[in-house]
């Protein structure tokens, strides 16, 4: 069933090496020879799958793919558990094997839709609550570095985005990254702090009082310039596919300015001019690495707003 949702999917092909529906049950049940039933599954940057054992209990079992190195998410594991033990809305890690790691399931709260000023100003204030506790654990998880040296995008996050074969009609977006990356790849600027880069509203559930009751994708973990990880998410806070009515996925210019500007005021003491730029480049490049995906799919990146995006905030 879960699979029509992505037909000859090169994605799930290159996760999990078979479109098999079989081959790819029994591979849950060998991860975990307790499962009862298989009521979610997902596949991106790893394949998720939700697991509702015998005894009743239920499981999110995640293979990865991009970020695999065992190093690191022995460190993400140390830190969410930290996190988890002290109260932090983390689903409690249960064990890993290799590349694949097995949470409790959580789904209390719900999705919220961060255009909304309330919800942005709550994804404000978690995420100065994550930086904070994340760092103090003393844990630094490091991305490997998926950035060939020169080069100006990173490996694409799955298998539909070939970059290398979708260069005509991409050199404008290209441009744009390349403007925002002469001000990041400066002199570093900002206190490292260990942050979660892809801080969207997909991946953060709230109460009705938007205190946050799940933080999810835990392998965007890592440490980075604080400017940086708040540039960010201030590019993709209001990214979501779990909402019932429709809305624009992706924050405008004044949207992320927003932002920024409570972000400063949330962590108590303003960026360093130097610190804004990089955050405002940092927003600028996470947004043309989208629309640069967006073309390599065959889509018109020039319908993202990219080009007026980055002429507000460089």
């Amino acid at each position: 069933m879960f699979l029509r949702r992505y037909p000859d999917s090169p994605v799930v092909t290159d996760v999990l090496g078979t479109l098999d529906a079989d081959e790819i049950r029994a591979r849950v049940h060998e991860l975990e020879p307790e499962t009862a039933e298989i009521f979610r599954f997902e596949a991106s940057v790893g394949a998720l799958f939700g697991v509702r054992l015998r005894d009743g209990s239920r499981v999110a079992i995640k293979v990865h793919k991009l970020f695999a190195d065992e190093a690191y998410l022995a460190d993400v594991h140390a830190l969410q558990t930290q996190l988890a033990a002290s109260g932090f809305p983390a689903p409690r890690p249960l064990r890993r094997v290799g590349p694949v790691t097995v949470d409790e399931w959580l789904d209390d709260g719900e999705f919220r839709n961060a255009h909304e000023p309330a919800v942005r100003r709550a994804m404000v204030r978690e995420l100065v609550r994550f930086h904070r506790l994340a760092t103090a654990t003393g844990l630094r998880p490091r991305w490997p570095f998926l950035r060939p040296e020169g080069a100006l995008w990173p490996k694409p996050h799955n298998a539909l985005f070939d970059f290398d074969a979708t260069t005509a009609g991409a050199e404008w977006i290209d441009e744009t990254g390349a403007a925002a990356r002469a001000v990041t790849d400066g002199r570093p600027v900002g206190e490292e702090v260990v942050g979660h880069g892809d801080w969207s509203a997909k991946h953060l559930r709230f109460d009705h009082e938007l205190r946050a009751t799940a933080l999810y994708d835990w392998d965007s973990v890592h440490a980075e310039p604080e400017p940086l990880l708040a540039g960010t998410a201030a590019g993709s806070f209001t990214y979501t596919e779990e909402l019932d009515e429709e809305i624009d996925v992706w924050p405008s210019a004044a949207e992320s300015q927003a932002f920024l500007a409570e972000y400063e005021e949330e962590r108590g003491v303003p960026f360093a001019p130097d610190e804004r730029a990089s955050a405002r480049a940092a927003c600028v490049y996470l947004r043309a690495y989208a629309a640069r995906c967006h073309h390599a799919y065959g889509g018109d990146a020039r319908e993202s707003g990219l080009a007026e995006f980055a002429d507000a905030l460089l």
